[in-house]
């Protein structure tokens, strides 16, 4: 079979790498204008030419020839913060998302897993006018039989709606978090290089955007939805019922570190909520906010014992696969790269130390139990 040279897997490879057209073409020894030819099909390279790329990109000769997978519109992406977010990151963002979606399918093909169920607020609300964010929260812990309590693991409960989640890290810092759906599952990533409680919140945000935006494709990313995208997580992770239910005393910030164990979200996400449900003013808003930033509590969470969660799903395949002898190297084979790059992709997610044996054997097509946590 005649193996055909897919350009658009040479920009994928590029942004992956982080390396400009014409970084990439000096490494190569061509022109910018030949390689930008290339990446626009208006060229085909020699098999030679194709070896030294992919020498120089550090990829299997094979990841060139693969299909590529069809990606929704860039409007479809969530991006957190993506007023900030360059052209650049916004591609390797895409490039990441490609790698996902080809291991999201190898998934679907492979094991039995939970159906999709993360809907979009035309399903779950009826109202003919735009649902707000905390009403739209409520709905979706009402739909999903949530309670009001707190919730105990957000991977948990997003991986047994289906929810696919993977990491952004190293080179990628910029992207920081993401979402976006692909054949009816939502694929959601994380900048894991974040405290445990921030992790959370990015999760309740991007469920936010898939909720509130999924069906506005046509709405431009802007400030404002990223504010309901904030303020649904907030909703979500701290309903109105619950925390002030969980409320004693007199609210200080002396205080607030019980409310963040109890709620697993960061201790400025509590002062937020607390103003937005009117229960500090203005003014207590503002020194509390004042103080915790003294505290160092603006990026870290001083004091807090919550680890980070990790994913069942992917932790479950790991294990799986290395009960066949089998692992990262294998999963890189699928689609064509870096056992590196696969890694990278669950950095945060996979326990460092997973129980298997050595035993080599055919690729399970089992049922992964994933257990819906509350």
């Amino acid at each position: 079979m005649i193996e055909v040279f897919v350009a658009s897997r040479l920009t994928m490879a590029r942004s992956l790498r982080g390396f400009t057209a014409t970084a990439l073409a000096g490494q190569a020894d061509v022109t910018p204008e030949w390689l930008s030819k290339v990446e626009r099909c208006r060229t085909t390279p020699s098999n030679e030419l194709v070896n030294r790329l992919a020498k120089e990109l550090d990829f299997p000769v094979e990841f060139f020839h693969r299909d590529s997978i069809p990606l929704p519109s860039t409007e479809a992406f969530h991006f957190r913060a993506s007023s900030k977010l360059a052209l650049k990151d916004e591609t390797a963002a895409r490039a990441l998302a490609s790698l996902a979606c080809e291991l999201s399918e190898w998934l679907d093909r492979t094991y039995k897993l939970p159906i999709p169920g993360i809907p979009e607020i035309q399903e779950i609300a009826e109202a003919e006018v735009e649902t707000s964010p905390d009403v739209a929260a409520e709905a979706l812990r009402s739909f999903w039989g949530l309670g009001t309590a707190p919730i105990s693991n957000m991977i948990a409960l997003l991986e047994a709606k289906g929810a696919r989640i993977f990491s952004v890290n190293g080179a990628y810092q910029a992207i920081d978090a993401f979402s976006f759906r692909h054949n009816g599952s939502a694929i959601i990533f994380l900048n894991p290089s974040k405290s445990a409680e921030r992790l959370r919140f990015d999760l309740a945000h991007e469920l936010g955007h898939l909720l509130l935006h999924g069906g506005s494709l046509d709405e431009p990313r802007n400030k404002h939805r990223e504010r309901q995208a904030n303020d649904f997580a907030s909703g979500f992770l701290m309903p109105r019922t619950g925390l002030l239910g969980s409320l004693r005393g007199n609210i200080s910030v002396e205080r607030l570190p019980r409310l963040r164990d109890l709620w697993k979200v960061s201790a400025m996400a509590i002062v937020v909520r607390l103003h937005q449900l009117e229960v500090i003013t203005d003014w207590t808003y503002r020194l509390m906010c004042q103080e915790l930033s003294k505290r160092g509590f603006r990026r870290a969470e001083p004091g807090s014992t919550l680890i980070p969660e990790s994913s069942s799903l992917w932790t479950q395949v790991i294990s799986d696969l290395r009960d066949q002898g089998l692992g990262y190297p294998y999963l890189a084979g699928l689609i064509q790269v870096r056992a590196a790059d696969i890694r990278s992709l669950l950095v945060g997610l996979v326990p460092m130390a997973i129980k298997g044996s050595a035993t080599k054997s055919s690729p399970s097509t089992g049922n992964l139990r994933l257990v819906e946590l509350t």
